[in-house]
């Protein structure tokens, strides 16, 4: 069976080490020393010069801290295709989402549509999604948020160290950029997220992410955020490899993208830089053709996966929220589905979910 996640965590010995001068201190929370070498080591790496790198427990924290830190309030927009706890977070900060459409050729919010919203909707920020880890340049966001006043965080969830097509790395736009460091993502650590925050939003970030305490005292609304020293030497472990996890994702989805560009039933959006590749995202024809190439391919030992459905607004938790329209959310949600990428997958595991997937469909 190829199963659609398999995590690869570098084995305890590889990151024990990094724990040393934890116990010697026994400091192993509240920017323990390896949190601290591995928030400077990810800035030295992916960072621009204008950004701090602040570690948080998740990802869904980080995009919760980063409203609080920007100060938002009432409505903040945010893509109906998207994970939950894009919409989650919002709630976490206290306030509340309302759900724009997307583009149906780059599957993320769309500025038109972001427009039209923020016309009738008047928020205090917009949460940008990078589907799937693509790493668009977001300046068109960029600018339609400004335009209405509106502060801009980037849920980069499963972009932590792709390029945009400039070759930067993803993480310098928006007031802040928030990515995932969940086990199931390819910089992937157990649980963990890191924020990468412009140095005028930083301070009040890092009081966000500590109750709210500055000097003794309460100085804003906050919650515990904060990552141990455990995974962040799980961290600094996998910063020596993660280059090469990426080049053999990419490596994965050029090979799935070579065997499918003759399909007539599978669509991918274009120009989505360079990706470090969690996932292979599809659009199929018809709901029923992604219910029957997941059911066929699982029945044939390879399991696929369809994400960001519902979309937002569809689901029963959210379906009250206040929204746009949506017709190419829902769409795209009932349409999509995602091949399995590992940074070891072997070149025989690839043939056969291309020649599975195929044969399936």
């Amino acid at each position: 069976m190829i199963r659609f996640i398999r995590p690869t965590v570098p084995e305890p010995d590889a990151w024990l080490p990094h724990l040393r001068s934890s116990y010697e201190q026994r400091i192993f929370a509240n920017s323990g020393p390896a949190a601290v070498r591995f928030e400077a080591a990810l800035a030295d790496k992916y960072a621009g010069t204008d950004r701090e790198v602040i570690l948080v427990a998740n990802c869904t924290c980080g995009i919760a801290v980063a409203l609080l830190a920007a100060g938002a309030s009432g409505r903040v927009i945010v893509p109906a295709f998207s994970f939950a706890a894009t919409a989650q977070a919002v709630l976490q900060s206290g306030c509340i989402p309302v759900f724009c459409d997307v583009s149906r050729e780059t599957w993320e919010m769309d500025p038109g549509a972001l427009e039209d919203v923020l016309s009738r909707h008047r928020a205090s920020a917009v949460v940008h999604v990078r589907a799937f880890g693509f790493c668009r340049d977001l300046e068109a966001i960029e600018a339609v948020a400004e335009r209405h006043g509106a502060r801009l965080i980037v849920d980069g969830a499963a972009a932590l160290g792709g390029r945009l097509e400039n070759g930067a790395f993803a993480g310098q736009q928006g007031e802040a950029e928030v990515f995932s460091m969940h086990v199931t993502k390819v910089f992937g650590i157990g649980e963990g997220g890191v924020v990468f925050a412009s140095r005028r939003h930083a301070t009040r970030l890092r009081q966000a992410c500590n109750f709210g305490l500055a000097q003794g005292d309460v100085v804003m609304r906050g919650l515990n955020a904060k990552l141990s020293d455990f995974h962040a030497a799980i961290g600094l472990a996998l910063l020596d490899r993660i280059d090469g996890y990426i080049d053999r994702r990419r490596a994965v989805a050029d090979r799935y993208g070579v065997a499918l560009a003759s399909c007539d039933w599978a669509t991918r959006p274009m120009n989505i830089g360079a990706p470090p590749m969690q996932m292979y995202p599809l659009l199929v024809a018809s709901e029923r053709h992604a219910e029957a190439l997941v059911e066929r391919s699982l029945q044939r030992g390879v399991e696929l996966r369809r994400y960001y459905r519902p979309a937002l607004h569809q689901a029963s938790a959210f379906s009250t929220y206040e929204r746009g329209r949506l017709e190419v959310a829902a769409d795209l949600a009932s349409r999509t589905v995602c091949l399995p990428v590992y940074s070891d997958m072997s070149d025989a595991e690839i043939d056969t979910v291309i020649d599975t997937v195929t044969a399936a469909i």
